[in-house]
């Protein structure tokens, strides 16, 4: 299906009011707004599952038994442990590389399923963590406040990489050796997965699997990145999106955000990769209304054309068009993108403490809302397998914890199959 064309940059459209019925906006403090928003993990392209075993630990709640008794993955050696950084949730990431198999990370270490249902701790952190990247069933990453760490054994061992010049915000590997990531920056805050470096983070590459980072030249204020191969990647800055066609050497911009003047700080690009070219979107903005926040959402399936996908509802009527269809919720949810032309996105309710699912399909031209999870306030990582099966990290309402909700018949049912708590403070 061709996709319609949005305006670019350095063209000018002319915008009518969505309704005349304009919501009062309230400008409210990043360090309000953080507390409702949450993490996604990055997709991958999955490859046959090799088993997992993770051991079981004490104060986690899991929906049945161990997928197999094993001894704990022996923490690496830090010469001087650093906990200090962006507060991470107890759960706030998850990727899922087959139907079964899958890690989550946060601030008490990497949890894992071998069986979709089951998860138990396999890896007690010596600091938080908080996004997950695996390129295979045995190669993963997992991007801590001060180290990466590695596995090459489906998470039966992990290791600390020597760190970076800076710390590393959030990584993106093409293959076990290949890979991309931003660190350093400032106002580092952590988000559906991501670490997010407002301001000044630094594009970082490695040819090691993550031993040693070179800096790369890039637009100002990378926020993340995604590659498809070791030529085609994106970049999400905090006022757009870029493409590189040779590894990251030079970049083009592609897709500048429509409102990058709407909000002078808070402004999150999140960006998701599926091969060959293909690229989803997640512009969140940094204001908010009476309980609602600003985010747009946007996919090219051919690296060229864009579809705007969908909108919050109440967003500045001189931003979009006002045929955008709606998101999800009132407030920028997880997402995940299963392939080029479909994708799942949850949107977030803290004031009806729900959270909403809406898949995105035919490249975002399609949208179906198809059901909710019930008692969460806000989410912090969604990975989905397919258009109907998936997974979603989400906060709780009745308690200060975390827990994993799965779904098989596309978001109409879910079902809780992990709750930790999260740390004090």
């Amino acid at each position: 299906m061709r996709m319609a064309e949005v305006p670019m940059p350095g063209v000018t459209v002319s915008i009518r009011a969505r309704s005349t019925r304009q919501p009062m906006r309230l400008r409210l403090p990043t360090s309000i707004l953080l507390p409702l928003l949450a993490m996604a993990a990055c997709s991958s392209n999955p490859s046959p599952a090799a088993h997992v075993t993770p051991s079981a630990t004490p104060g986690v709640t899991a929906a049945g038994p161990p997928v197999q008794d094993a001894s704990p993955s022996p923490s690496p050696s830090l010469a001087t442990p650093q906990t200090a950084g962006p507060s991470i949730q107890a759960l706030a990431s998850i990727q899922m590389v087959t139907a079964t198999q899958g890690w989550a990370a946060g601030a008490g270490g990497v949890y894992a399923t071998g069986d979709g249902v089951h998860w138990v701790k396999q890896f007690s952190s010596p600091e938080p963590v908080s996004g997950v990247d695996f390129i295979d069933a045995s190669t993963g990453w997992v991007v801590g406040v001060q180290h990466l760490y590695r596995t090459t054994d489906g998470g039966a061992h992990w290791s600390a990489l020597p760190q970076a010049s800076a710390p590393l915000r959030t990584v993106h590997f093409a293959s076990r050796l290949l890979g991309w990531g931003v660190a350093g920056g400032d106002n580092v805050v952590a988000i559906h997965g991501w670490l997010i470096a407002y301001t000044g983070g630094v594009l970082m590459k490695t040819a090691d699997g993550g031993v040693t980072w070179s800096a790369l030249a890039s637009p100002a204020n990378p926020q993340t990145v995604c590659f498809t191969g070791p030529s085609n990647g994106w970049l999400g800055t905090s006022t757009a999106v870029y493409r590189s066609t040779d590894g990251g050497l030079t970049w083009s911009e592609s897709l500048a955000r429509p409102d990058h003047t709407f909000v002078a700080a808070g402004q999150a690009t999140l960006i998701e990769c599926a091969g060959p070219v293909a690229l989803w979107v997640d512009f969140e903005g940094g204001g908010a209304a009476m309980s609602h926040s600003p985010y747009l959402a946007y996919a090219t399936t051919d690296g060229t054309a864009w579809r705007l996908v969908m909108a919050e509802m109440y967003i500045e009527n001189t931003i979009v068009p006002p045929s955008t269809p709606y998101g999800p919720g009132s407030y920028p949810g997880s997402f995940s993108v299963i392939d080029p032309y479909d994708a799942v996105f949850i949107g977030d309710g803290p004031a009806t403490m729900t959270d909403a699912m809406q898949l995105a399909a035919n490249g975002g031209s399609t949208l179906t809302n198809t059901g909710l999870i019930r008692d969460g306030w806000f989410t912090a990582g969604a990975s989905f397998v397919s258009t109907s099966t998936g997974w979603v990290v989400v906060g709780l309402n009745a308690s200060n914890g975390m827990a994993i909700e799965a779904t098989r018949d596309g978001g109409a049912d879910w079902s809780q199959q992990l709750t930790v708590s999260n740390p004090p403070g």
